[in-house]
Order: structure tokens, then sequence, then C-alpha cells
């Protein structure tokens, strides 16, 4: 028994010290080179994965990095970025570089180098928005783009993202930013017809996205006019590069849940609150004579009489809620964890003549609401080939489908969020009908079927889970052709025709347990199809011209024609 013992022993402490290996942590301090001042804020990763922390304002961090890791990559704004082996201790110092100053970023209608650029513009790259578990890339660019507010109302999949740059710009009027892919000003419209906004962006494949700027200016307002007053958001799409074909392989799975919830009463704590407050409301209703009874004691046993058989009849009919046997956390039946599991395929490759990039991702993700749920599938290809030494032409294509189960309207009271507003003394399961509390009224032969509209004490959201299906379905087709013509040296000549096209299909069915109860008592359904076409052609002339190395002259002349 012994030997036994001791094995165990041995093959528990074997268990704990190769699950201690499995991650080590690291600490240390990003520091400025020049001058020794603390970083705050700087992006800290392993190399390769999606594990990351920021720094605290003395510029310490700590992080728990997978045993096999071997890198970490510093990451600031206005800084060199840094990549050292990994170490217990990391004291790391980054440099005020030249490199961001030095990258091309994409301002309308060409390209610059970002020191030659006067107006303010932020770039986001693809090394940052890559596999990031989010389905809209708007929500990627949170905290990556200074000046940038990226805020989200619902944990729900598909909805409408707040996106403003560097402040609103009218009070009353929208302040969404124009968001042109490619060259091309995409729809952005919402489509829902029951209240609860849809985001047309969440069709765009993350992973397919080459860089994102974003701008604010008076020169954005140049190019795109007054739809440039909220901002300019420029996504410019992967290319392909001449040499060998390249084929990457890309998956990644996950499990979410709620980072926290809210602390509400147990059934106990409930109860108490309840009876306290008739007490004392009694108490000031004798005070103050609104109190028909004789005495102060009266007052309250007349009050908690009332308070008691309120209780009694929404712990359905019975006095479970004097013992506190019933206790449900209805905020537990609202959430759920929520898998996530992102495919991709890309390849790439070309030669001097031509190029190319294709890349395809199917996307499953559950909300961590229940009954929300998304799946999205993409494919994208570009090409670009040059034709003779003075024409160079192209495509930008991409096709998406996009499966949405979505939740009604957040102020409505079928929304699982507002299922924390029923009582905890109210039970998940009616004893008296054996279903969902509020799913059918014992007490009344006029509503056979029916929802009980009294009990319990507001609309059991959970009868709508059970009930009814609302799905969203987008097909979506987005891209361009261009020509780009050298007409003499520095002066070129561009032409594009760009297409974006959505079509919208809801379908939704209520049956008789739900909330519409009380408008279609049998039930109902709706279906609705929309689809918006919009067409553009851009056409633009450009002459750039450097002298003597250090000056240089820049003209754009062309014009825009854009159809809904």
């Amino acid at each position: 028994m012994r030997k036994l013992y001791g094995l165990m022993t041995m093959l528990l402490l074997l268990c704990w010290s190769i699950s201690q290996a499995q991650t080590k942590d690291v600490t240390g301090q990003v520091t400025d080179a020049k001058d020794g001042t603390p970083l705050p804020k700087v992006t800290v990763k392993v190399k390769g994965s999606n594990i990351s922390t920021t720094t605290a304002p003395d510029g310490s961090f700590s992080l728990k990095v997978p045993a096999n890791a071997s890198l970490l990559e510093f990451s600031y704004v206005g800084y060199n970025d840094v990549e050292l082996p990994i170490s217990a201790v990391m004291n790391v110092t980054m440099s005020a570089g030249e490199k961001s100053l030095n990258e091309v970023v994409v301002v309308g209608y060409g390209t610059k180098i970002k020191k030659d650029v006067t107006g303010s513009i932020v770039k986001v790259g693809a090394k940052e928005l890559a596999n990031t578990p989010v389905t809209s890339f708007e929500s990627a660019l949170q905290g990556r783009a200074a000046g940038v507010l990226i805020e989200q109302g619902s944990g729900k999949l598909g909805q409408a993202i707040k996106v403003r740059i560097r402040g609103a710009a009218s009070v009353t009027g929208g302040n969404d930013p124009l968001y042109v892919v490619d060259g091309i000003p995409v729809i952005t419209t919402n489509l829902s017809s029951n209240g609860a906004p849809t985001n047309p962006l969440a069709d765009l494949n993350i992973n397919d996205i080459e860089s994102v700027e974003i701008l604010k200016d008076a020169s954005s307002a140049a190019i795109y006019g007054a739809r440039a007053s909220n901002g300019v958001v420029l996504i410019t799409t992967k290319r392909g590069k001449s040499g060998r074909s390249k084929v990457e392989f890309g998956f990644y799975t996950g499990l979410q849940k709620p980072t926290r919830k809210v602390e509400f009463m147990d059934a106990r704590e409930y109860v108490e609150t309840i009876r306290d407050a008739a007490v004392r409301r009694a108490k000031w209703e004798f005070k103050n004579g609104l109190s028909s009874a004789p005495t102060e004691a009266a007052a309250i046993a007349n009050r908690l009489g009332r308070v008691e058989n309120n209780l009694t009849y929404f712990s359905a009919d019975n006095d479970d809620w004097k013992t506190y046997k019933v206790n449900t956390d209805w905020q537990d039946q609202a959430f759920q964890r929520a898998p996530i599991s992102q495919y991709d395929i890309n390849l790439s490759g070309g030669n001097d003549k031509t190029t190319f990039y294709m890349g395809l991702q199917y996307l499953d993700q559950k909300g961590i609401m229940i009954q929300n749920a998304l799946k999205r599938y993409t494919g994208r290809l570009n090409v670009d080939h040059k034709a003779n030494n003075w024409l160079n032409v192209g495509m930008n294509m991409s096709f998406g489908r996009t499966i949405t189960s979505r939740l009604p309207n957040d102020n409505a009271f079928s929304n699982p969020l507002q299922i924390v507003a029923l009582m905890p003394v109210t039970p998940l399961i009616d004893p008296r009908t054996g279903k969902l509390s509020g799913a059918e009224d014992p007490t009344r032969d006029d509503n056979p079927g029916g929802p009980n509209l009294d009990y319990p004490l507001y609309y059991n959201p959970l009868l709508n889970i059970q009930g009814a299906t609302y799905q969203t379905t987008v097909y979506r087709t987005l891209g361009n052709l261009f020509a780009q013509a050298q007409i003499a040296d520095g002066l070129s000549f561009r032409s594009e025709f760009g297409v974006d096209g959505l079509l919208q299909n809801e379908k939704a069915y209520y049956g008789p347990i739900t909330y519409v109860n009380t408008q279609y008592a049998k039930g109902g359904a709706f279906t609705t199809d929309d689809q918006i076409l919009n067409l553009t052609t851009n056409n633009f002339l450009r002459y750039a011209k450097v002298f003597k190395e250090d000056h240089s002259l820049e003209a754009v002349a062309g014009m825009s024609w854009q159809q809904y």
C-alpha cells in the first residue's frame, strides 16, 4: 500500500511539473533608449501568436508565454520595433526611428512616403490585424490606431460598430467615416428591418487586408468631398509577388466567454431586500397619514402581506421563496461559452509579367449570448498583369456569404440581456406545467398554448429563444478592374471601374409562445429582401517628378462617378 501511495505521489508531482512547464513567466521594463524614460502602452507580443500585453505607466510588463516560445516583439507608435530572445527578466530599450516616416502610405488616388504627407494619417498593417478573433475588421483596429474610437454597443455578432476618427463632426448628423476598399467606396448602409442594426463591413475577411490607412484632414476632403467630413478609412488588400508560388494554410480555434458579469442578488438577499423595503414604506405611510391601519404594526403587517402574496405568486404559487429553495441565476441562462473556429488558405505568386493573390476563408463563431451565431464564407482573387512597358492592368474581386443568427433589439424584453429583470425566486421550469416559466398559463382556458402574460414578472426571453428564429443572410460581391498607362516620364493615367453588390435576406419566425403572441395568437413569420448595387468609375491623371533628390512636384487631376 505504501508503494502504491508513493507511486501515486510521484505521478502527481510529475503531472504538476509538466503542467508547470507548459508556460513560463516573463517580466521586465521598456524604456526610451535616449533618456531612459519609461514607455507606457508598448505592445509586447509573443512572435507568431496572439499572446500579448501592454506595458504599465512605469513601463513594466508581465506575461505568461508558452514554454516553446523563443522571441518577443515590442512595438510602439513612433519607435522602431524590437525583437528579442525570451528570458525570465527583460529590460528593453526602444529608439525613436525613421522607419515609420519612410513607409509608403495610401492617400486617396495614389501613394506617398509618410514623411512627405502634410496631413494626419494613421496606418495599421497586416501584421497587427492577422488572426484577430473578431468578426469585423473595425474591432481589430481597437487600440491599434491613435485617435480612433471603436465602440461596440453590444456583444452581438454582426452588429453595427461605431467608429469615430478624432471626435465627432456633427451633433445631430451621422459621424461614420467613409470606407474605401482598393480605391472603391463601399456600402456601409444598415439594411435591417427589425431595429437591430447590421454591419455590412463584417463581410470583409480581415486576413485579406494588407493595410488600413485612416485620414481626416483637408487633403482627404479635397479628394472625397463632403463624404470625408468624418474621416476616410482606406483599405488595401493583399497582392501577389513575383517568384515561387506560396501556399499558406491557417487555422485557429478558441472559446470565448463574458469577461465580467454583473453581480445580482440571490434569492435570500432579494427576499430580505423586498421585505425590508415593505417595512420602511409601511412606516413612512403610517407616519404621514397615508395608511388606514390603526397602528404602525398593523400597517407593516398589511404591507408585508401584500408583498409576500406577490412573492408566492411569482414563485409559481408556492412558498419556496420562504426557504430560498428556488434560487435562479437568470444571467447564467442568457450567456454561454462560445467556440470560434477559422480556416484560411492563401495562394500567391507570379512572374515578371503577372502576379496573383487568392484567399479563401471559413469562419464559424458562436456568440456569448444564446442563439447568436455567425458563419462567413469569403473568397478573393487579385491579379496584376504587365501588358507591356507602359501599360499595367489588373483586377480585385471578392465574394462572400455571411449567415447570422440574430437576436431581438436591446430595448425589448425578448432580448436575452433583459432576463436579469426576472426574480431569482421564480423557477426556471414552472412545476405546474413542466415548461419554461411563462410558456403556458395554467389558470386560463381562453389562451390555450399561449404564453402567460402575467407571470413571471416580465416576459421570459428564453421563450423567444425556444420559439423563435431570426436569420440574416448576406451575399456580397466587391471588386474593380483597372488599367494604368505610363504616358511619359512622371506622367501616368489610371482608370478604374468598381462594383459593390449586396443582397440581404431576412427571415423570421415567431411561435405562439413568443412575445408577438399579443398581436398574432398563432405566431407569425416574415421574410424581406434588400439589394444595393454601387457602381464607381475613377479616372485621374497624375504627374510626379523629383528634382535634385530633395525637391518633388506632384499634381493630380481626375474625376469620379458613382451610382447607387
